[in-house]
């Protein structure tokens, strides 16, 4: 014979554990985390860990890329064309960090692919741009 435990007595105990928001806030202050292990976190105490070189690269790459891509105009078809080129050209500029500092010869090769693909797509929605004077 299966038992089911009962709806109301499995809430009761949820909401046991659970306390206001006062209470849990107050825990937290008081909590002893000592034993616990935070390291490679960045919980906002000191100074972040420096970054590699490679990451640096990376991190570049990705702000630059996203900054292209932060301003989106009204129109949804030249939105589009110049969020993808920012997006390509963030592409082919990682790839080109993969190209320097990349052991893995499929991660190189990848990133050599991606290099050719993009630019001949960059320079069609430059041109698209271009056409309807958008950029």
């Amino acid at each position: 014979m299966t038992r089911t435990f009962p709806i109301a007595a499995a809430a009761a105990l949820l909401l046991a554990g659970c306390g206001t928001e006062a209470e849990q806030a107050k825990d937290a202050d008081t909590a002893d985390h000592s034993a616990m292990d935070h390291s490679g976190h960045d919980m906002g105490e000191g100074t972040p860990a420096a970054l590699t070189e490679a990451q640096a690269a990376y991190k570049a790459a990705n702000d630059a890329m996203h900054a292209g891509m932060a301003d989106i105009p009204a129109d949804p078809d030249v939105a589009f064309m110049q969020g993808m080129l920012a997006h390509h050209k963030g592409a082919v500029a990682m790839s080109e960090v993969a190209l320097k500092y990349a052991k893995d010869e499929k991660a190189r090769d990848l990133a050599t692919r991606i290099i050719a693909a993009q630019k001949g797509e960059i320079a069609e929605m430059e041109s698209w741009l271009k056409a309807r004077e958008a950029k």
